[in-house]
């Protein structure tokens, strides 16, 4: 496939717009009028957002840990008009305080390398295993993930290591999330893939870098290994190939079968 660098002028806003990445996955989910939609670690909130424009029926909470996110998420909210069907809660998705069977679908587009970042691989597990028990039967999971095998270019396959070396935030091999799917009782429906065939200059990708080690440990508390560190091992190949920015990502659909007990 062919990647086109971000212009400078796109970067400034690269991440709310994604190339209409998130309105395109939006459009594909199983959506049925008057549903309660959870949205799993929302952070901005941009995809909750993407979704209730689909239907004015449509009621979405998005829950997520970061005090800043949850601001910010707000704020586009009410910025699009959206606060009397779209709500945000500070909630951890390992031990959510909804009662069950209360959602009639759950999403999540790329937040379960920020779980894994700051709850781990057990986390991750744990969240799949709340998103069951908080769905009515037969209710529908679906997540957007860039497993590190299904990255084509050399940019996406950067992308993945190197997030996944600054601050833990890891993408699971798909296999891996199929049996998290299987052990919480869902079934897998079926797989997609989309591109936004965009990545980042050097230039772009240095200043990515050290937003993310500068915001990442007073968001969630962690650490971060210093720039120049970052930069010597993962610098040379972004210089030749860019940094890969949302460039493939894949849907994940599945089905609640029943609920554990």
């Amino acid at each position: 496939m062919i990647e086109e660098y971000i212009s400078n002028q796109e970067f400034q806003t690269c991440y709310e717009k994604l190339n209409g990445l998130r309105s395109r996955i939006a459009r594909d989910l199983p959506i049925k009028p008057d549903m309660h939609i959870l949205d799993v670690g929302t952070g901005s909130g941009f995809f909750a957002i993407e979704v209730a424009k689909l239907d004015k029926t449509l009621r979405i909470t998005g829950i997520d840990i970061s005090q800043a996110d949850i601001r910010n998420a707000r704020k586009n909210i009410k910025r699009e008009g959206l606060n009397d069907r779209v709500e945000i809660l500070d909630m951890d998705a390992t031990k959510m305080r909804f009662h069950p069977e209360q959602f009639d679908m759950a999403i999540n587009f790329t937040g379960l390398e920020d779980i894994h970042m700051t709850r781990g691989r057990a986390g991750v597990q744990k969240t799949f295993l709340e998103v069951n028990r908080v769905l009515k039967p037969k209710s529908f999971f679906c997540f957007v993930v860039m497993p590190p095998e299904e990255m084509e270019t050399q940019a996406q396959k950067i992308e993945v290591a190197l997030f996944s070396y600054i601050c833990d935030a890891t993408w699971l091999a798909a296999k891996e999330y199929e049996e998290f799917l299987q052990q919480a009782n869902f079934k897998l429906i079926r797989k997609r893939s989309y591109y936004t065939g965009k990545k980042l200059t050097p230039e772009q990708a240095k200043a990515e870098i050290r937003f993310t080690c500068k915001t990442d440990p007073k968001i969630y508390g962690i650490t971060t290994p210093p720039f120049e560190e970052i930069w010597a091992k993962f610098g040379q190949d972004i210089e030749e190939y860019g940094l890969g920015y949302y460039s493939k990502v894949v849907l994940i659909i599945a089905q609640k079968v029943n609920k554990l007990h």
